[in-house]
């Protein structure tokens, strides 16, 4: 069943989600995750929390998908990239 995930994102260190990028689609690519959109400017319509700088919406055909994908040791440093890169928080839907 098609799942989507939403990330959010307050990047602290430019060069490191830099890095990150750069090597991320290769490990999004062999789990079969894409990106729908992506906006640097998300704009509030409800409540008191802060928008992010960042909000991603992905895309995979499984949830599994997606777990493969956060847990496959091949990317772990990819992984790591991200997380050293701000505050980052992934939902699956």
């Amino acid at each position: 069943m098609t799942t989507h995930a939403i990330v959010t994102l307050n990047i602290s260190n430019p060069d490191t989600f830099a890095d990150y990028r750069a090597r991320a689609g290769e490990a999004m690519q062999k789990h079969g995750i894409t990106a729908l959109q992506l906006t640097k400017e998300p704009t509030r319509m409800e409540g008191t929390q802060e928008a992010p700088q960042m909000i991603v919406l992905l895309t995979a055909d499984s949830r599994d998908a997606f777990e493969a994908w956060h847990s496959d040791p091949e990317f772990a440093a990819v992984h790591e990239l991200r997380r050293a890169s701000g505050e980052i928080t992934i939902f699956l839907m």
